[in-house]
C-alpha cells in the first residue's frame, strides 16, 4: 500500500475551487482583448472557417457545423453551443454579426431560433479579418481536448471585435459587460493611437463618441459620464427608445417606436405598454400594436388632446424604453491574467497584438520567399549551362546517379536537385524559363521589401494602419445610435389619472374588489366562511389606507389597485407585503395631497375628509387607533402619506397585543368596551398625540379580557354592541359613568361577550 497523505480540507477546498474558479474565467466567460472572443466563439469560426465555409461558399447546415465543433474542438453541450452560433448570426445582438445565418435565428421578441437541423449558416465578410493569415503562423497552437488536433490559442484578427460587437459574461467572482461600438470611430481612433502613442481616454472620445448598439435608440449620457466610464472599465449607459409623431385623417395623431434599447424584449415591452392601458394609469393612450417587420414599428394610438412629449415621458419611467445597460471592461490580457480595462488599454493591447502578428506574418512570408528563392536559384543555374544538365541526367542509370551528378557539377544542394529532377520538361522552353528568372527578379524584390519593413519598427506600424484604413474604407457605416444629453420633461402624475368614481370592497379575510358599479352590496358573494368588512365609494384619484392587527398602515392609490372583472377580487397579500398572520381590520379612503375639505367622515363612509379637531392648524386632522391590550393614541392624518408595499409602521405593539382598529377623531369623547362586558368612556383630551409611530398611553385596563372596539361618541349619542349569541343591544354614552383614561370600566353585560362596536 502507498502512503497515505494527509491536508487540511479548507486548504484543499480553497485550492480547488480557486482552480475552478480561474478555469470558470479563462476558459468560458471573459473574452480574450486580442480577438474579443470566448473559447466557443473562437472555436466555432475556427471550425467554419477550416471548413472552407466564407461568405462567398454555399450555407452548410448548422447541425454539420454544431457536429464539427462539438467533434473536434469543443466537447459540450449542443444546445449552448448553438445558442452562442445563433448570438454571432443575430443583426440585434450584434453590430456585426460574424455569421450569416438562413433560416430562423430568433427575434427581438424573444422568439427561439428553429433546431439546428433546419438553420443554416457561413461566415460573413467581416469575419474574413479575424480569421485572416491564421495559416501563416500569426498565432499559437494548442492540442485540442483529445490531443489529436490544434486548435488556436487567439485568433488573429484584423478588427477590434471585443470594442465593434461587445461581449457580456459572468464568471465566478466576476463578470464583463462591453457594450458595441461603431467600426469607423473605432479604427479612427486606432489610427489617431498610432500616429500618436500619447493619448489619453479624452483624445480617443473625439473619435469614438460612445457605444452604437444594433438597435440604435437614443444614449443620454453626457461627456463627462461616458469619459468616467471609458477611463474605469466601469459605468452604466443610460439609453431610451426612438420615436416620431404620425399625423392622421380628421386631425388625429399616433406615436410610432422606432427603435427599442439594446437587449430589451419587444414583446414584453408591448405587454407591459398594454398593462397600463388596460389599468387606466395612462387614459391618453388607447392602444398599442406591433407592425414590425425588419425595422421596429411600434403603434401608439393617443387622444388627439394629448401632450406627446408628457406621455413618453410616462413611459420612459414606467417601461423599460428607457434602460440602463452596465459597462464593466473585464477581459483577459494577452498573459491570460483577468484584469478590467480602461478603453484606451483596450485599444492599446489590441495594437500591440496587431503589431506582434503583422511581424509573425511577415516572417513567415519571408521564410517562404526565402525557400522560393533557394529552389529559383537552382533552376538560374541549370538554365545557365542547360545542355551540360541534360547530358548529365541522360548518361545517368538511376535517378540517384543523375542526382549525385548534378550536385556534384552544379554545387546544387539536395533541394534544389530534387526541384531540377521533377520540374516538366515543358518547363525547359525559353518562355518557361523567361518566365522563371521573371519570379526570381520579383521574389528578391518582395525579399528587399519584406527585410526592410522587418528591421523598421516604424514601417510595421504603418503596415497595421494600412489594414485598419482598408477595412474602415470597406465596411465603416454611419452610427445607429444617437448621443444627446435630454433633459426629462416634466409632468404630473394626477394628470394621467382618469378620474372616475368606484367602489372599495373588503372582506374579513383579507380579499379586496375594486369595482366600477355596485347597485347592491348585500347581493355581494364571498368565499366559504368569509363576509363583509367593510366598504366605502372612492375615486381613482384618492388614496386608500389600510390598517392591520400588526399596527401596520398600507396606502396606495386607488388606480393602483387592479379592477375586478369576476371572483372574489384579489388577497391583498398579492398586493402588498404582509407578514405570517397579519390581518386588515378596516380602510379609509383619503384625498390625494393638499386637497382637503370640511366635510366630516366616519371609517368607511363615502366621504374623503376628515373634520378638523380643533386644534391642529392647517386643514390637518386627527385619526385615532387602540390595541386590543387597552393602548392607543391619536395621530394627525398627513401621516397617511402613500406607502411602498411594506408599509409603514403607525403603532408599537409588545408580544400578543394587536391593533383593532381605527377611527377618525370626530367628537369629545371616547366608547371603549372589553370582549368580558365592560365599557368607560373618557374625554378625547386625554388621548395622546403622537406625531410618529407608538405605543400610546392606557386607554383602559381590559385585565383578564381584551378590548374589542371604540368609538368617537358625544354624551347624547346611543351605541349599539354585538353579542356573541347573534343579538345587538343600545345604550346611551350617558348611561356609562365617565372616567379618566386607565380605569378598568364599569359592566354593561354580567353574562353575554361583546363582539364589537357598531
Amino acid at each position: 500500500m502507498g502512503q497515505e497523505k494527509t491536508s487540511d480540507l479548507q486548504d484543499e477546498i480553497e485550492k480547488r475551487f480557486l482552480t475552478y474558479a480561474l478555469s470558470t474565467i479563462v476558459s468560458r466567460s471573459l473574452p480574450d482583448v486580442r480577438d474579443g472572443l470566448k473559447p466557443i466563439h473562437r472555436r466555432i469560426l475556427f471550425a467554419m472557417e477550416s471548413m472552407g465555409m466564407t461568405s462567398a461558399s454555399k450555407h452548410v447546415k448548422s447541425a454539420k457545423i454544431i457536429g464539427e465543433v462539438l467533434g473536434k474542438y469543443h466537447p459540450h453541450g449542443d444546445s449552448s453551443t448553438y445558442e452562442s452560433m445563433v448570438r454571432m448570426a443575430q443583426d440585434f445582438s450584434m453590430r456585426y454579426p460574424l455569421v450569416d445565418g438562413k433560416g430562423n435565428f430568433g427575434s427581438m421578441d424573444g422568439d427561439s431560433p428553429a433546431a439546428y437541423r433546419y438553420t443554416e449558416g457561413r461566415l460573413t465578410s467581416i469575419t474574413s479579418y479575424l480569421l485572416r493569415d491564421i495559416k501563416k503562423d500569426t498565432v499559437n497552437f494548442r492540442p485540442n481536448y483529445d490531443n489529436t488536433l490544434k486548435e488556436p490559442v487567439v485568433l488573429p484578427s484584423r478588427i477590434p471585435n471585443l470594442l465593434i460587437n461587445g461581449s457580456s459574461g459572468i464568471a465566478v467572482g466576476m463578470a464583463c459587460s462591453f457594450p458595441s461600438h461603431n467600426l469607423t470611430e473605432v479604427m479612427s481612433a486606432l489610427i489617431s493611437l498610432i500616429d500618436s502613442p500619447e493619448q489619453t481616454v479624452t483624445n480617443l472620445m473625439k473619435h469614438i463618441k460612445g457605444p452604437d448598439f444594433p438597435t440604435g435608440g437614443i444614449i443620454l449620457n453626457s461627456k463627462t459620464e461616458l469619459r468616467m466610464a471609458y477611463e474605469s472599465g466601469l459605468g452604466a449607459v443610460k439609453t431610451r427608445g426612438m420615436w416620431k409623431v404620425e399625423s392622421l385623417p380628421r386631425g388625429k395623431k399616433q406615436i410610432i417606436l422606432t427603435a427599442i434599447p439594446y437587449s430589451i424584449n419587444k414583446s414584453r415591452l408591448i405587454e407591459r405598454i398594454a398593462e397600463i392601458i388596460i389599468a387606466k394609469k395612462l387614459p391618453l393612450l388607447t392602444d398599442v400594436r406591433d407592425e414590425s417587420d425588419e425595422k421596429v414599428r411600434v403603434v401608439l394610438e393617443i387622444k388627439s388632446t394629448a401632450d406627446e412629449n408628457k406621455l413618453m415621458s410616462y413611459l420612459f419611467k414606467h417601461t423599460e424604453l428607457e434602460s440602463n445597460f452596465q459597462i464593466n471592461f473585464n477581459c483577459l490580457k494577452p498573459n491570460g491574467e483577468p484584469s478590467r480595462l480602461s478603453l484606451l488599454e483596450i485599444c492599446q493591447e489590441f495594437l500591440n497584438f496587431r503589431e506582434q502578428v503583422v511581424t509573425r506574418r511577415l516572417g513567415f512570408e519571408l521564410a517562404l520567399l526565402e525557400k522560393r528563392l533557394h529552389i529559383l536559384t537552382g533552376f538560374a543555374i541549370i538554365f545557365n549551362d542547360l545542355d551540360k544538365a541534360l547530358k548529365l541526367i541522360r548518361s545517368s542509370k538511376s535517378r540517384k546517379e543523375a542526382h549525385s551528378k548534378l550536385q556534384e557539377y552544379f554545387k546544387l544542394d539536395d533541394e534544389q536537385v530534387n526541384a531540377v529532377l521533377e520540374i516538366p520538361l515543358y518547363r525547359l522552353v525559353g518562355m518557361e524559363m523567361d518566365k522563371i528568372l521573371q519570379e526570381q527578379k520579383e521574389k528578391l524584390a518582395e525579399q528587399k521589401r519584406i527585410r526592410s519593413i522587418l528591421a523598421s519598427p516604424k514601417k510595421i506600424w504603418a503596415e497595421v494602419k494600412e489594414e485598419l484604413e482598408e477595412i474602415k474604407s470597406k465596411h465603416g457605416d454611419k452610427r445607429l445610435t444617437q448621443i444627446k444629453t435630454s433633459e426629462s420633461i416634466e409632468y404630473n402624475a394626477e394628470d394621467f389619472i382618469e378620474h372616475e368614481d368606484v367602489h372599495i370592497i373588503l372582506s374579513q379575510n383579507g380579499w379586496i374588489r375594486k369595482l366600477k358599479n355596485l347597485n347592491d352590496p348585500s347581493g355581494l358573494k364571498f368565499k366559504e366562511n368569509d363576509q363583509l368588512l367593510d366598504s366605502l365609494q372612492t375615486n381613482t384619484q384618492n388614496l386608500l389606507a389600510l390598517f392591520t392587527t400588526f399596527g401596520t398602515v398600507y396606502v396606495s392609490r386607488v388606480y393602483n389597485l387592479p379592477f375586478t372583472r369576476s371572483g372574489f377580487g384579489e388577497p391583498v397579500q398579492s398586493l402588498f407585503k404582509f407578514g405570517d398572520g397579519e390581518k386588515v381590520v378596516g380602510m379609509l379612503t383619503l384625498p390625494p395631497p393638499g386637497e382637503e375639505s370640511d366635510l366630516p367622515i366616519e371609517a368607511g363612509q363615502t366621504s374623503m375628509d376628515f373634520i378638523k379637531s380643533g386644534k391642529p392648524k392647517g386643514g390637518n386632522h386627527e385619526l385615532m387607533v387602540a390595541s386590543a391590550n387597552g393602548f392607543g393614541f391619536r395621530f394627525p392624518s398627513s401621516n397617511l402619506t402613500e406607502t411602498t408595499r411594506s408599509g409603514r409602521k403607525i403603532m408599537n405593539l409588545k408580544d400578543g397585543d394587536s391593533m383593532i382598529g381605527f377611527s377618525p377623531v370626530t367628537h369629545d369623547h371616547v366608547f371603549l368596551a372589553t370582549a368580558k362586558g365592560k365599557a368607560v368612556v373618557i374625554p378625547t383630551e386625554q388621548v395622546t398625540q403622537l406625531t410618529g409611530s407608538g405605543k400610546g398611553v392606557t386607554l383602559m385596563k381590559p385585565g383578564e379580557s381584551s378590548l374589542v372596539g371604540f368609538k368617537l361618541v358625544s354624551l347624547k349619542d346611543k351605541v349599539t354592541l354585538e353579542f356573541d349569541s347573534g343579538g345587538d343591544k343600545e345604550i346611551t354614552v350617558k348611561s356609562v359613568r365617565l372616567c379618566n383614561r386607565g380605569s378598568q370600566g364599569v359592566i354593561i353585560s354580567k353574562r353575554k361577550t361583546i363582539l364589537k362596536i357598531k
